[in-house]
């Protein structure tokens, strides 16, 4: 048998494998002359066109196999043969064969077209699985590509254009239609303040004139035989003029854009849909006959028609990603949108194989998964889409699909902008889901006009139930008033499923106005003045509010949450609150340094959690994985993979990253830190020395007093180049350049503020020799501790004044100094940092007090005076950047000494070295195997 011969017979049973995972898939002749290797067909477009992709195979996993299968692929490609939607490039091992086929490791990469075709095999990012996960690539194929960002950003660009065709007044009756307020910050109007309202408004008509046009494949067979207007049997035409018609009118319909998506879709309304139509009529109908009104919905049909036909269309976060570049109140209601990769992972995590009969429809009808902070509805299509894994058969049976839109999922949000794209997307899943029937509410925020205060889903938790706010009523054309129901979930839920809003305190709810932000926040401390959470931000507010909806038997609670939130002295009790609930079964962390983050729009660290409810017995709870990955997966197949990979134990050897088994007993006492490094090695070592392990070890303020923080000395004090009468002086920059060994000057003269001396005085008392770091860039930082010639405070550093002891405190300072800026007084700082930002942690003052530092009384007499020497003879040495730490002659020798002072191994000492220089954080890279 020929090599291409053997290849035909490998496609074959390629095909036959795929249609075992539930794929429409057949291998196509060699005698063909336009052909394909194996065809897929996913799905056909509302034109009736199929959705094929191209999967081109080659035997053997060489450079030179690769290459031909990527120029085959990109052959089939629109723009060339146009054979394929998209295509996957396939190698198989060497000596593969029919029989071993189901278990070999194939390598895939799909492509786009959008590569240089020259270059594209290597630079593929080719993934690995067996022909389970080749097929779960194939099926979210079209998901990867397109450009989701650039439909996005076009379209918001549209909008403003068309935000420009209108007069204020217009502004202002088409948000107000929509109970949409004017644009404010901190209580006052900003300049335009109806342009972003307005805008907003315009999204909800371009979603639903998008949602028109994915319909107009299904409406000429929909006819209803009762008007869900009335319940009268239907009378009128049908079926509704098409969208793309609408926008740009006809002879028979005239020239008016308006007009014509009114009349088609109060057509529409008599099938179904009203969330999303009625709404948009409801804005349609706001602003009074007008040319200029006409040309600036047109601008918007006319956006949303063009991304609709885009490729990026097909990826279900389209809307998501268009609602989140128009949305510009992100930093006040803590609105992240879910990446759909995160989503996608964190959904796979949560609804494991076990959870249901998946060949049982009524079983899986009676599953019940919310989303108290819904959005766009990301989390909730994350969850069908793995159900839909699960349960292949859910694709083809409609009843199913509506159910599963209609009774398994529900959705709350306080954005009626992001609520109607919510149920939009999940509209899209199945043309047959009864609208009236879809749980997806929007629930107010904020204080009605009988001065009552509503905290959204939150008030879940409380005696009183969330108010749901109606969808905007097009007969009614005002402002809506509160008139919700108030409603009350009957059902525990299965699973929570959230990225739940995180601002912090500073900027929560600071589009109200000041007495309304104080009725807002008064209320929060009503309904939490018992609870764990801790309202510096409101993300521990939302766990706590999961847990309350969550079964107490069974139940399932799956997040995205900021990094901060393992770490942070202000969540310990939600930590332990969780931990003593739940069996914390995995955390996920991303120490990918170009993608820290499991949501768009923020550049904070986050971290998923997946929480299962535990009855046995405490002693037996099984300890957590934590999952530590080197590269953030970019694609759903990404996604889906890693997540596999975590189920069977290959993360590390996949190069996804590492895992970690931490107790369960330090999860419950809300000791989360494996997630500071990448390193288990690290995280490990870090915990020796904490407990005291590694050497006898202390809290740092159980011998120093820290403080004031540097905002403290900004407040009181003025910087000046002239000394005042007092001599004050302050080291108030840390510049790497000029920062270079431990021994220090201060750079700056201080003067009271007029207003402040008291508190100037009583902070000068607190001056220091030693100094700490607030903040470190830790890619060019040296240092993370200095002693000055003179006592002095901080502004991007905090004094650290030792306690009077046995030893001299010039002695101490000096000791701590050498040991702090040692490998393992690096790693001491490091296991303690916020890590809202790896690469730049802050250190809060409790951050410093709680780290660790040698307990000189239970090391010997002799350790305090040997690190001193240290000290001493290192003081006046050059340190290089922490990420060449490992390669410094000066640190080497400082660890040298230091490790022997406090009777540390060497190697430990020297592997906690090289270890730091290469973790992500530190180098501000992708680590080494993870690195393309």
């Amino acid at each position: 048998m020929t090599t291409r011969e053997h290849e035909h017979t490998l496609n074959v049973w390629l095909a036959e494998e795929l249609k075992r995972q539930g794929l429409d898939a057949v291998a196509e002749r060699p005698s063909q002359r336009r052909r394909v290797d194996v065809k897929v067909i996913l799905q056909r477009t509302r034109g009736g066109a199929e959705v094929v992709v191209a999967v081109e195979a080659e035997q053997g996993q060489n450079p030179s196999n690769m290459a031909e299968a990527v120029r085959d692929a990109e052959a089939r490609l629109p723009g060339r043969q146009n054979l394929a939607r998209c295509a996957v490039a396939l190698c198989y091992p060497d000596l593969t064969t029919p029989e071993s086929l189901p278990t070999a490791q194939l390598m895939w990469t799909v492509r786009d077209g959008q590569a240089d075709t020259g270059a594209a095999a290597g630079a593929a990012s080719w993934q690995r699985g067996n022909v389970e996960a080749l097929a779960t690539a194939i099926r979210l194929a079209p998901a990867q590509l397109g450009d989701p960002d650039g439909a996005a950003a076009t379209l918001s660009s549209s909008l403003d254009t068309a935000v420009t065709r209108l007069a204020e007044s217009q502004k202002r009756m088409l948000a107000q239609a929509l109970d949409l307020p004017a644009q404010t910050r901190n209580g006052r109007r900003v300049r335009n303040p109806w342009d972003a309202p307005a805008k907003r408004a315009l999204l909800v008509i371009a979603t639903a004139v998008m949602f028109h046009s994915r319909l107009d494949v299904h409406l000429p067979d929909s006819r209803p035989e009762y008007d869900s207007r009335t319940g009268e049997p239907f009378a009128g035409l049908w079926p509704p003029v098409r969208a793309q018609i609408c926008a740009v009118g006809s002879d028979s319909i005239g020239k008016d854009p308006v007009g014509s998506y009114l009349t088609a879709w109060e057509l529409i309304l008599a099938l179904d849909y009203k969330p999303i139509f009625e709404t948009a009529r409801a804005a349609l109908l706001a602003v009074p006959p007008d040319p200029s009104f006409g040309e600036a919905v047109g601008i918007a049909a006319e956006a949303a028609l063009a991304a609709a036909r885009d490729t990026a269309s097909y990826r279900h976060d389209l809307l998501g990603r268009i609602f989140h570049t128009v949305l510009d109140t992100a930093r006040y209601d803590g609105s992240f949108y879910t990446t759909t990769p995160a989503a996608t992972l964190l959904a796979c995590l949560a609804i494991p194989q076990d959870l249901c009969d998946w060949q049982d429809a009524d079983a899986i009808a009676r599953l019940r998964i919310t989303d108290p902070a819904c959005g766009t509805g990301t989390l909730l299509m994350a969850a069908v889409e793995r159900i839909r894994e699960l349960a292949p058969q859910s694709r083809d049976n409609p009843h199913l699909a509506s159910a599963l839109i209609e009774q398994v999922l529900s959705g709350f949000d306080i954005n009626l902008t992001a609520t109607h794209m919510a149920a939009t997307t999940l509209g899209l899943l199945s043309p047959t889901t009864h609208f009236r029937s879809l749980q997806i509410g929007r629930v107010r925020l904020g204080v009605d006009e009988a001065g009552k205060t509503h905290l959204g889903s939150l008030e879940f938790l409380g005696n009183r139930q969330p108010r749901i706010m109606p969808w905007p009523n097009a007969a009614q054309l005002v402002a809506q008033v509160d008139t919700g129901d108030e409603i009350a979930v009957t059902e525990p839920a299965d699973l929570v499923i959230m990225n739940p809003p995180f601002t912090r305190d500073s900027l929560r709810h600071d589009q109200f106005s000041r007495e309304e932000e104080r009725k807002i926040k008064d209320r929060e401390k009503e309904l939490f003045a018992n609870s764990p959470a801790h309202m510096s931000s409101n993300a521990g507010a939302f766990l706590v509010l999961a847990e309350h909806i969550n079964k107490s038997d069974a139940g399932t609670l799956a997040s995205v949450l900021p990094l901060v939130a393992a770490t942070d002295k202000s969540g310990h009790r939600v930590r332990k609150y969780l931990g003593q609930r739940y069996h914390i079964e995995v955390i996920v962390t991303s120490h990918d340094p170009e993608r820290i983050y499991f949501s768009e729009n923020t550049s904070i660290g986050e971290m998923l959690l997946v929480c299962r409810r535990w009855a046995g017995k405490k002693k037996d709870k099984p300890p957590t994985q934590v999952v530590n990955l080197a590269r953030n997966p970019a694609t759903p197949a990404e996604a889906i993979d890693v997540a596999r990979a975590i189920a069977n134990g290959t993360v590390a050897t996949r190069n996804y990253g590492t895992v970690q088994e931490w107790p369960a007993s330090k999860i419950a006492a809300g000791d989360w830190n494996g997630v500071q490094f990448l390193s288990p090695y690290l995280c490990q070592r870090h915990a020796e020395l904490a407990r005291g392990d590694l050497f006898p070890s202390v809290r740092l303020d159980t011998i120093a007093d820290i403080g004031p923080e540097g905002r403290r000395t900004r407040d009181a004090f003025t910087r000046s180049d002239m000394p005042d009468a007092e001599g004050r002086v302050a080291l108030w920059q840390h510049e790497t350049d000029v920062i270079q060994t431990m021994a220090a000057r201060p750079d700056t003269h201080l003067v009271a503020k007029p207003s402040k001396a008291h508190l100037a005085e009583r902070y000068w008392q607190q001056r220091s020799r030693l100094l700490l770091p607030a903040r470190l860039f830790l890619p060019s930082t040296r240092l993370a501790s200095v002693l000055m010639d003179t006592p002095c405070l901080g502004s991007a550093w905090a004094p650290c004044r030792v306690r009077h002891t046995k030893s001299r405190p010039e002695q101490l300072e000096m000791a701590l100094c050498a040991y702090l800026n040692s490998s393992v007084g690096i790693l001491a700082a490091l296991g303690e940092r916020s890590n809202r930002k790896p690469t730049y942690p802050r250190f809060s003052l409790d951050d410093l007090r709680n780290l660790p530092a040698p307990d000189f009384a239970a090391i010997g007499s002799d350790a305090a005076g040997r690190l001193a020497a240290a000290y001493e003879a290192h003081a006046a040495s050059v340190l290089l950047p922490l990420p060449q730490m490992d390669g410094d002659p000066a640190r080497r020798a400082l660890d040298a000494a230091v490790a022997s002072a406090l009777g540390v191994d060497g190697e430990v000492a020297a592997t906690i070295r090289r270890q730091l220089a290469a973790e992500p954080s530190v180098t501000g890279r992708r680590y080494g195997y993870g690195a393309e």
